[in-house]
Protein backbone atom coordinates (compact mmCIF):
# COMPACT_ATOMS: atom_id res chain seq x y z
CA UNK A 1 0.00 0.00 0.00
CA UNK A 2 1.49 3.14 -1.09
CA UNK A 3 0.59 6.66 -0.14
CA UNK A 4 -0.64 8.65 -3.27
CA UNK A 5 1.80 12.01 -3.14
CA UNK A 6 0.18 14.88 -1.29
CA UNK A 7 2.83 17.26 0.49
CA UNK A 8 1.11 17.57 4.05
CA UNK A 9 4.56 19.72 4.77
CA UNK A 10 5.78 17.04 7.75
CA UNK A 11 9.20 15.95 7.68
CA UNK A 12 11.70 14.41 10.00
CA UNK A 13 11.37 17.06 12.32
CA UNK A 14 8.45 19.11 11.35
CA UNK A 15 5.71 17.97 13.52
CA UNK A 16 2.83 19.78 12.78
CA UNK A 17 1.60 22.23 9.08
CA UNK A 18 -0.84 24.09 9.02
CA UNK A 19 -2.41 25.17 5.93
CA UNK A 20 -5.10 27.39 4.99
CA UNK A 21 -7.45 26.70 1.55
CA UNK A 22 -8.92 29.60 -0.32
CA UNK A 23 -10.03 28.62 -4.01
CA UNK A 24 -13.16 28.95 -5.92
CA UNK A 25 -13.72 25.25 -5.42
CA UNK A 26 -11.50 22.28 -3.58
CA UNK A 27 -9.77 20.61 -6.47
CA UNK A 28 -7.46 17.94 -4.38
CA UNK A 29 -7.48 14.06 -5.67
CA UNK A 30 -9.09 11.11 -3.83
CA UNK A 31 -5.60 10.47 -1.69
CA UNK A 32 -4.12 9.03 1.72
CA UNK A 33 -0.72 9.79 3.53
CA UNK A 34 0.86 8.28 6.48
CA UNK A 35 0.07 11.83 8.70
CA UNK A 36 -3.17 12.58 10.83
CA UNK A 37 -5.45 15.77 8.91
CA UNK A 38 -7.83 17.31 11.16
CA UNK A 39 -10.16 19.68 8.61
CA UNK A 40 -12.44 22.68 9.62
CA UNK A 41 -14.56 23.96 6.66
CA UNK A 42 -14.79 27.87 6.77
CA UNK A 43 -17.04 28.07 4.05
CA UNK A 44 -18.59 26.10 0.98
CA UNK A 45 -20.32 22.94 1.24
CA UNK A 46 -20.44 19.36 -1.04
CA UNK A 47 -19.60 15.56 -0.77
CA UNK A 48 -17.04 13.71 0.92
CA UNK A 49 -15.83 10.21 0.88
CA UNK A 50 -14.06 8.86 3.67
CA UNK A 51 -12.89 5.72 3.67
CA UNK A 52 -16.22 3.62 2.86
CA UNK A 53 -18.13 6.55 4.25
CA UNK A 54 -20.79 8.94 1.89
CA UNK A 55 -21.66 12.42 3.07
CA UNK A 56 -22.28 16.10 3.09
CA UNK A 57 -19.66 19.12 4.05
CA UNK A 58 -21.20 22.07 5.11
CA UNK A 59 -19.52 25.08 6.82
CA UNK A 60 -18.21 24.67 10.62
CA UNK A 61 -17.60 21.03 9.84
CA UNK A 62 -14.62 19.64 11.46
CA UNK A 63 -13.08 16.11 10.87
CA UNK A 64 -10.17 14.37 12.03
CA UNK A 65 -8.87 11.69 10.07
CA UNK A 66 -5.65 9.16 10.80
CA UNK A 67 -3.19 8.23 8.84
CA UNK A 68 -3.41 6.22 5.86
CA UNK A 69 -7.63 6.66 5.79
CA UNK A 70 -8.34 7.55 1.76
CA UNK A 71 -10.59 10.51 1.29
CA UNK A 72 -11.63 13.00 -1.28
CA UNK A 73 -13.90 16.25 -0.39
CA UNK A 74 -15.84 18.21 -3.45
CA UNK A 75 -18.18 20.59 -3.29
CA UNK A 76 -21.19 20.26 -5.38
CA UNK A 77 -21.51 21.18 -9.01
CA UNK A 78 -22.52 24.71 -8.65
CA UNK A 79 -18.97 25.78 -7.55
CA UNK A 80 -17.56 24.78 -10.94
CA UNK A 81 -20.01 26.85 -12.54
CA UNK A 82 -18.29 30.49 -12.44
CA UNK A 83 -20.49 31.82 -9.97
CA UNK A 84 -18.01 34.35 -7.92
CA UNK A 85 -19.99 34.58 -5.23
CA UNK A 86 -19.24 31.17 -4.21
CA UNK A 87 -15.97 30.15 -2.28
CA UNK A 88 -14.30 27.58 -0.80
CA UNK A 89 -12.34 28.19 2.22
CA UNK A 90 -10.70 25.34 5.06
CA UNK A 91 -8.07 25.30 7.48
CA UNK A 92 -6.18 21.90 7.35
CA UNK A 93 -3.68 20.83 10.01
CA UNK A 94 -1.80 17.84 9.18
CA UNK A 95 0.62 16.51 11.93
CA UNK A 96 2.95 13.51 13.04
CA UNK A 97 1.73 11.29 15.87
CA UNK A 98 4.91 9.90 16.21
CA UNK A 99 6.46 13.47 17.03
CA UNK A 100 4.57 14.00 19.79
CA UNK A 101 5.59 10.94 22.41
CA UNK A 102 8.79 13.26 23.54
CA UNK A 103 6.17 15.51 24.47
CA UNK A 104 4.05 14.28 26.12
CA UNK A 105 3.97 11.78 29.55
CA UNK A 106 2.44 8.09 30.00
CA UNK A 107 -0.99 9.41 30.76
CA UNK A 108 -1.36 11.53 28.00
CA UNK A 109 0.20 9.43 25.12
CA UNK A 110 -2.24 6.64 26.29
CA UNK A 111 -4.90 9.03 25.83
CA UNK A 112 -3.59 10.55 22.50
CA UNK A 113 -3.06 6.76 21.34
CA UNK A 114 -6.87 5.80 22.25
CA UNK A 115 -7.57 9.28 20.37
CA UNK A 116 -5.19 8.16 17.25
CA UNK A 117 -6.68 4.39 17.12
CA UNK A 118 -10.17 6.05 16.93
CA UNK A 119 -9.29 8.51 13.90
CA UNK A 120 -8.24 5.14 11.96
CA UNK A 121 -12.08 5.46 11.12
CA UNK A 122 -12.29 9.11 10.63
CA UNK A 123 -14.12 11.34 13.37
CA UNK A 124 -16.73 13.98 12.57
CA UNK A 125 -17.20 16.16 15.98
CA UNK A 126 -20.38 17.25 17.20
CA UNK A 127 -22.29 19.92 19.77
CA UNK A 128 -20.45 22.15 21.71
CA UNK A 129 -17.21 20.08 21.12
CA UNK A 130 -16.68 21.09 17.61
CA UNK A 131 -17.79 24.87 17.85
CA UNK A 132 -14.97 24.83 20.79
CA UNK A 133 -12.21 23.07 18.26
CA UNK A 134 -13.65 25.14 15.28
CA UNK A 135 -13.27 28.56 16.92
CA UNK A 136 -9.47 27.60 17.97
CA UNK A 137 -8.19 26.26 14.81
CA UNK A 138 -9.77 29.24 13.06
CA UNK A 139 -7.21 31.37 15.43
CA UNK A 140 -4.31 28.62 15.17
CA UNK A 141 -2.28 30.32 12.61
CA UNK A 142 -2.83 33.95 13.84
CA UNK A 143 0.27 32.58 15.91
CA UNK A 144 3.34 31.00 15.25
CA UNK A 145 6.16 28.74 16.92
CA UNK A 146 5.54 27.45 20.53
CA UNK A 147 2.72 29.57 20.75
CA UNK A 148 1.28 27.15 17.85
CA UNK A 149 2.59 24.37 19.28
CA UNK A 150 0.97 25.11 22.91
CA UNK A 151 -2.54 25.90 21.08
CA UNK A 152 -2.14 22.81 18.90
CA UNK A 153 -1.50 20.69 22.12
CA UNK A 154 -4.28 22.28 23.75
CA UNK A 155 -6.82 21.02 20.28
CA UNK A 156 -5.56 17.64 20.76
CA UNK A 157 -6.38 18.01 24.56
CA UNK A 158 -10.06 18.57 24.33
CA UNK A 159 -9.86 15.81 21.05
CA UNK A 160 -8.70 13.23 23.27
CA UNK A 161 -11.36 13.88 26.28
CA UNK A 162 -14.32 14.26 24.10
CA UNK A 163 -17.16 11.57 23.71
CA UNK A 164 -18.88 14.09 21.00
CA UNK A 165 -17.94 12.57 18.14
CA UNK A 166 -18.96 10.10 15.76
CA UNK A 167 -17.36 7.73 13.17
CA UNK A 168 -17.25 8.02 9.36
CA UNK A 169 -15.58 5.03 7.60
CA UNK A 170 -17.43 1.60 8.86
CA UNK A 171 -15.52 -0.92 11.07
CA UNK A 172 -15.47 -3.03 8.37
CA UNK A 173 -13.17 -1.08 6.06
CA UNK A 174 -9.72 -1.35 5.46
CA UNK A 175 -8.10 0.55 3.21
CA UNK A 176 -6.20 -1.77 0.80
CA UNK A 177 -5.55 0.68 -2.17
CA UNK A 178 -2.61 0.93 -4.51
CA UNK A 179 -1.15 3.97 -6.32
CA UNK A 180 -2.64 2.82 -9.24
CA UNK A 181 -6.14 2.02 -7.38
CA UNK A 182 -6.19 5.71 -6.36
CA UNK A 183 -5.92 7.01 -10.02
CA UNK A 184 -8.61 4.58 -11.22
CA UNK A 185 -10.72 5.63 -8.31
CA UNK A 186 -10.21 9.33 -8.41
CA UNK A 187 -11.43 9.90 -11.95
CA UNK A 188 -14.64 7.46 -10.92
CA UNK A 189 -15.43 9.71 -7.59
CA UNK A 190 -14.59 13.15 -9.55
CA UNK A 191 -17.49 12.29 -11.91
CA UNK A 192 -20.22 10.69 -10.00
CA UNK A 193 -20.01 13.34 -7.28
CA UNK A 194 -20.66 16.09 -9.95
CA UNK A 195 -22.89 13.47 -12.12
CA UNK A 196 -24.78 11.65 -9.62
CA UNK A 197 -28.32 13.52 -10.44
CA UNK A 198 -27.88 12.60 -14.09
CA UNK A 199 -28.76 8.95 -15.34
CA UNK A 200 -25.79 6.75 -14.98
CA UNK A 201 -24.72 3.66 -16.97
CA UNK A 202 -22.09 1.08 -15.42
CA UNK A 203 -20.67 0.84 -18.63
CA UNK A 204 -19.62 4.42 -18.90
CA UNK A 205 -18.23 4.86 -15.09
CA UNK A 206 -16.29 1.80 -16.03
CA UNK A 207 -14.77 3.38 -18.81
CA UNK A 208 -13.51 5.95 -16.57
CA UNK A 209 -11.53 3.72 -15.23
CA UNK A 210 -10.33 1.73 -18.53
CA UNK A 211 -12.03 -1.46 -17.44
CA UNK A 212 -14.71 -3.98 -18.63
CA UNK A 213 -18.09 -3.17 -16.70
CA UNK A 214 -18.00 -6.97 -14.78
CA UNK A 215 -14.10 -6.16 -14.26
CA UNK A 216 -14.71 -3.00 -12.71
CA UNK A 217 -18.00 -3.96 -10.70
CA UNK A 218 -15.78 -6.18 -8.78
CA UNK A 219 -12.35 -3.63 -8.79
CA UNK A 220 -15.30 -1.32 -6.73
CA UNK A 221 -16.59 -3.38 -4.24
CA UNK A 222 -12.63 -4.69 -3.33
CA UNK A 223 -12.04 -1.53 -2.81
CA UNK A 224 -14.71 0.30 -1.60
CA UNK A 225 -16.36 -2.51 0.57
CA UNK A 226 -19.79 -2.02 -1.31
CA UNK A 227 -21.36 -2.29 -4.84
CA UNK A 228 -21.32 0.63 -7.17
CA UNK A 229 -24.94 0.76 -6.93
CA UNK A 230 -25.13 1.41 -3.55
CA UNK A 231 -22.42 3.83 -3.92
CA UNK A 232 -24.25 5.83 -6.26
CA UNK A 233 -27.94 5.68 -4.31
CA UNK A 234 -25.51 6.93 -0.89
CA UNK A 235 -25.04 9.88 -2.82
CA UNK A 236 -28.58 10.89 -4.18
CA UNK A 237 -30.13 9.93 -0.77
CA UNK A 238 -27.16 12.29 1.06
CA UNK A 239 -27.92 15.08 -1.45
CA UNK A 240 -31.84 13.93 -0.44
CA UNK A 241 -31.39 14.68 3.20
CA UNK A 242 -29.62 18.17 3.02
CA UNK A 243 -32.86 19.21 0.65
CA UNK A 244 -34.98 17.95 3.06
CA UNK A 245 -32.92 19.75 6.04
CA UNK A 246 -32.16 22.74 4.01
CA UNK A 247 -35.16 23.80 1.21
CA UNK A 248 -38.68 23.53 1.52
CA UNK A 249 -39.02 21.57 -2.02
CA UNK A 250 -41.92 18.85 -1.66
CA UNK A 251 -40.54 15.18 -1.73
CA UNK A 252 -41.46 15.01 -5.18
CA UNK A 253 -39.10 17.84 -6.10
CA UNK A 254 -36.33 16.47 -3.65
CA UNK A 255 -36.48 12.91 -5.18
CA UNK A 256 -35.92 14.43 -9.01
CA UNK A 257 -33.26 16.75 -7.72
CA UNK A 258 -31.44 14.06 -6.13
CA UNK A 259 -31.71 11.65 -9.39
CA UNK A 260 -34.41 9.30 -8.88
CA UNK A 261 -37.42 9.78 -11.73
CA UNK A 262 -39.45 6.83 -9.99
CA UNK A 263 -40.72 7.87 -6.39
CA UNK A 264 -41.09 4.42 -5.34
CA UNK A 265 -37.50 3.82 -6.23
CA UNK A 266 -36.45 7.03 -4.40
CA UNK A 267 -38.38 6.01 -1.20
CA UNK A 268 -37.43 2.34 -0.77
CA UNK A 269 -33.50 3.46 -0.89
CA UNK A 270 -34.12 6.18 0.86
CA UNK A 271 -35.45 3.55 3.77
CA UNK A 272 -32.93 1.09 3.02
CA UNK A 273 -30.14 3.86 3.93
CA UNK A 274 -31.72 6.29 6.68
CA UNK A 275 -33.94 3.61 8.09
CA UNK A 276 -36.82 6.09 7.55
CA UNK A 277 -38.95 7.40 4.63
CA UNK A 278 -38.48 10.92 3.45
CA UNK A 279 -41.88 12.83 5.53
CA UNK A 280 -40.42 10.81 8.89
CA UNK A 281 -36.90 12.14 8.32
CA UNK A 282 -37.94 15.73 7.38
CA UNK A 283 -40.60 15.32 10.44
CA UNK A 284 -38.00 13.76 12.59
CA UNK A 285 -35.80 17.13 12.01
CA UNK A 286 -38.87 19.48 12.39
CA UNK A 287 -39.64 18.00 15.78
Amino acid sequence: MKPLFIDTGITDKKLLHIKQVDTPFLDKPFHFHPNCELVLIEEGYGKRVVGDNVSTFHEGDVVLMGPNMPHIWTNDDVFYKGNAKLRSRAVVVYFSPHLLDPLLDQGAMKRLQQLLARSERGLALRGRTREVIRAKLGQLHAVEGMAQLVRFLEILDILCGTGETRYLASARFINTYTERDVDRINGVYQFLMQHFKQDIQLAEVAQIAHMAPTAFSRFFKQRTSKPFSRFLNELRIRHACDLLQNSEKTISQISHESGYHNMTNFNKFFREITQLSPSEFRKKLQD
